[in-house]
Formats: structure tokens, C-alpha cells, sequence
């Protein structure tokens, strides 16, 4: 598969959160852009495929995830995606899929890059750096 640019590592990082925190249990996050980043950073720094997407190296990849959350919510043609209503923001699975086909939604996303079970990992290391107040169960 040929490198993908910033934007689409960007765009399939925030897809398969997304897919890892549904995965997880969890249907919403504070919205709050500090817990998101700090959050997001923390568990990047402790997953082994971050190093498959290079363009998210730095000392504040959170802050690119943080963006492309932002710009999810219309993306065509992903398995997940992300909508804010300002106090939460909430991973969901777009059109014509339902929770009960999250395995497959995985399946079909994972790649080369980062298999179902990492992605199932990053997702649960994601929501661990959550206080109980700042997370609501699927």
C-alpha cells in the first residue's frame, strides 16, 4: 500500500478511535479539547502501531487527532465517524451500520497498518485515561 499523506493518516487514525472507543464500550467523551488531546497523546505514546503513521509524530499528535475529530461528522465513505453537541463528542457508525456489526465494521477497516485488536487496544487505552465524569457508556 503506498504511504498515505498527512490528512489521510489523520482521517484513519480518527476513524479507527472512533471504531477502538465504540469497541470499548464507551458512546461519549468530553468534549473538552485539553482531555481529548492529553488523553489522545498518553495512549499514542504506549500503542506500538503509532509508529505506522508517521505524519503523527510530534510532541502534540493530540492536537491533530483533536482537528480531524472536528472534521469527521460529514466524512463519506467511513466506517466511523465523530459528532460534537459541545459538552460531549460521540463515535458512531455511519450509515447502514449498527452496533451489532462493529466486528465486521473492524474488519473491514483494519489494514497492514494497525490490525482489529490493535485498534480494539487503542481504544481501550484511549477511554482508561478518562475520569468516571468524563465518559458515558454505549
Amino acid at each position: 500500500m503506498a504511504m498515505a499523506n498527512k490528512d489521510q493518516q489523520v482521517k484513519h487514525v480518527v476513524e479507527g478511535v472512533a471504531l477502538g472507543v465504540l469497541a470499548a464500550g464507551v458512546g461519549a467523551l468530553t468534549s473538552t479539547k485539553m482531555a481529548l488531546e492529553l488523553s489522545f497523546n498518553q495512549a499514542w505514546r504506549r500503542w506500538s502501531p503509532a509508529a505506522n503513521f508517521p505524519s503523527l509524530r510530534g510532541p502534540d499528535p493530540g492536537n491533530l487527532f483533536w482537528g480531524g475529530l472536528h472534521r469527521s461528522a460529514g466524512r463519506k465513505w467511513a466506517f466511523a465517524a465523530w459528532e460534537n453537541d459541545r459538552r460531549w463528542v460521540r463515535p458512531y457508525l455511519r450509515d447502514g451500520w449498527s452496533l451489532d456489526e462493529l466486528d465486521e465494521c473492524l474488519e473491514n477497516f483494519a489494514d497492514e497498518r494497525a490490525s482489529v485488536n490493535d485498534w480494539r487496544e487503542f481504544g481501550r487505552l484511549y477511554v482508561d485515561r478518562f475520569e468516571p465524569d468524563e465518559k458515558i457508556s454505549a
